[in-house]
């Protein structure tokens, strides 16, 4: 005699093998198995079931029916393989327990959950379907599984969803916890990389006893150089420092050689009227109008070319002679940026006794490659050991692009693996850079304004046409203000001294990569997630000494 425990044994196999087909599947699908839940309704308690539930946060949810054997249908009548007949069809079960869901959503999420994909499917785990017609009761064949969709689930679970719907509506996180909720125990629901990202950016913020200690020498010594690599926190000191000087009453003068990180510097401390915070060509152009002193920038290219690198120096000094603004506190962050011969300038622009302190990283020195870069004076040298701003995987693999020594230590010693994506040319490279940019934005739920896209040339140049791949993204090329809603873009150059929870690099070519400074520059901009698209493959393993 068919036992209902029999019966059931033989279903409990047929729900292994698809829990065992879709366990295969890649982040971001989820699979809940054996799903109960308890609903009060117009009469008494309701009880649901269902077999399997898929998730995709992007695409939508499937509540599966699954039965096992052979199964046999005679006269709008189902039957087992014993010949037992159902007590419904399985495709009355699949939408009895997927409206009894809904109800269950609509509860906690109103009429929101409507515009949701959520359907419902069966599965036949054993058997090849081979009715030329769906039945009745489905849509179409694709709400049906069979064995043959054991293999390979995922495209068959991607054509149920495009039948529901070619423009799907992410579900949002407070609807991913609601469904995780209402699931558990035995979901395992997706943890999306943008709040992965949340949770690194926290540990990443608290301040180290190092840089404790080092605030404390810097507040008692009235010149000092600190040294530290990219991610170690220098400008983070050099911000905190210029706000302690200028609250003791002291006029104070923060530059940079950057446009961006100056203007990101400005906007951190503009409740600060005594502090200057200023680029140092934009710092001349501001001494001379002080001072009365004419600023006439040249026309030609090769004059600017020296105006900028000489000209402006000894334009600098004059003005200083000449009545410019003085300072208490002169503060350089990424000091490695300047050339040996604006020294003597910017020392003019100090007060009898004035405070200076320079923050660097002789890694850095991408601007003026062939000359060595030298202190402005000699103090004490600060080392900053600890990597403050990237995860470890990101700041390893920075290092070992620009074959320089690894940070002593992480803050985080765990996060994202970096990827490398190898392009066959600047075509191919567009459609992955809009493949990649899809997967962070929709399906991992980053918001635009966390990913910077960085290149060694501009996206405008022309033969940049790996911006194709933006498209339709909007970006912003303000990198010093986020703005929601658009990806932040520019030279990797122009990026110095600035960072980013997500950093791609693009453009990369044999030329660029010989640039082993600027590759280690670009990378390090990344905080916790780094994809480069390169035309080359690149040398990220160790092999510095």
């Amino acid at each position: 005699m068919i036992t209902d425990s029999y019966i059931k044994s033989i279903g409990d196999k047929a729900e292994t093998k698809v829990f065992n087909s879709l366990s295969n599947l890649p982040l971001p699908w989820q699979v809940f198995n054996t799903v109960e839940w308890r609903t009060l309704g117009n009469y008494g308690e309701e009880v649901g079931e269902a077999d399997a539930v898929v998730f995709h946060p992007h695409y939508g949810l499937i509540v599966f029916e699954i039965k096992a054997g052979q199964i046999t249908i005679k006269d709008g009548q189902w039957f087992y393989a014993s010949g037992q007949a159902m007590k419904q069809s399985p495709l009355s079960q699949a939408r009895r327990n997927r409206y009894a869901l809904i109800k269950r959503l609509e509860l906690k999420l109103g009429a929101d959950v409507n515009q949701l994909n959520i359907t419902h499917a069966v599965w036949f785990p054993d058997v090849r379907w081979q009715s030329s017609h769906t039945l009745l009761e489905a849509p179409s064949i694709n709400f049906i599984f069979d064995k043959t969709c054991l293999a390979n689930p995922e495209p068959r679970l991607l054509k149920l969803f495009s039948e529901l719907s070619h423009t799907p509506i992410p579900w949002t996180k407070i609807q991913q916890r609601v469904l995780k909720d209402l699931l558990a125990p035995d979901c395992h629901l997706l943890v999306p990389l943008a709040s992965k990202i949340d949770d690194t950016i926290h540990e990443l913020l608290t301040a180290t006893d190092q840089q404790i200690n080092v605030l404390r020498l810097l507040r008692h010594q009235q010149r000092l150089l600190v040294e530290g690599g990219a991610g170690s926190g220098k400008t983070l000191l050099a911000v905190t420092l210029a706000r302690e000087h200028a609250l003791l009453g002291k006029d104070v003068l923060l530059t940079c050689f950057n446009k961006a990180l100056a203007l990101q510097l400005k906007l951190s401390l503009i409740d600060y009227p005594n502090i200057t915070v200023i680029h140092f060509h934009d710092l001349v152009r501001l001494a001379c109008e002080q001072s009365n002193t004419p600023y006439d920038v040249p026309e030609d290219k090769q004059a600017l070319t020296l105006f900028f690198q000489e000209s402006c120096a000894d334009l600098l000094f004059h003005a200083a002679e000449q009545g410019a603004k003085k300072y208490d506190t002169i503060i350089i962050d990424e000091a490695a940026d300047f050339r040996a011969t604006w020294w003597i300038a910017i020392e003019s622009l100090g007060l009898a006794m004035f405070s200076w302190y320079c923050f660097y990283d002789r890694h850095q020195t991408i601007f003026w490659e062939h000359e060595p870069w030298q202190a402005p004076f000699e103090a004490q040298i600060i080392p900053l050991e600890i990597n403050l701003r990237n995860t470890q995987p990101v700041g390893t693999l920075a290092a070992n692009l620009g074959n320089f020594p690894l940070p002593v230590d992480f803050r985080v010693k765990s996060g994202i693996s970096p990827e490398l994506l190898i392009c066959n040319d600047f075509d191919e490279m567009a459609i992955k850079l809009q493949q990649l940019l899809h997967h962070l934005i929709n399906e991992e739920q980053v918001s635009a304004e966390r990913i910077a896209i960085l290149s060694p040339y501009r996206y405008t140049n022309l033969k940049s046409t790996w911006s194709k791949g933006l498209k339709p993204l909007v970006v912003n090329e303000d990198v010093a203000t986020p703005i929601n809603g658009q990806i932040a873009i520019a030279t990797i150059q122009s990026f110095k001294g600035l960072e980013s929870d997500i950093v791609i690099l693009v453009g990369i070519t044999k030329q660029s990569a010989i640039n082993k400074e600027l590759l280690y520059v670009g990378a390090s901009r990344a905080k916790v997630g780094l994809y480069i698209l390169s035309l080359v493959e690149l040398d990220s393993k160790n092999s510095h000494d």
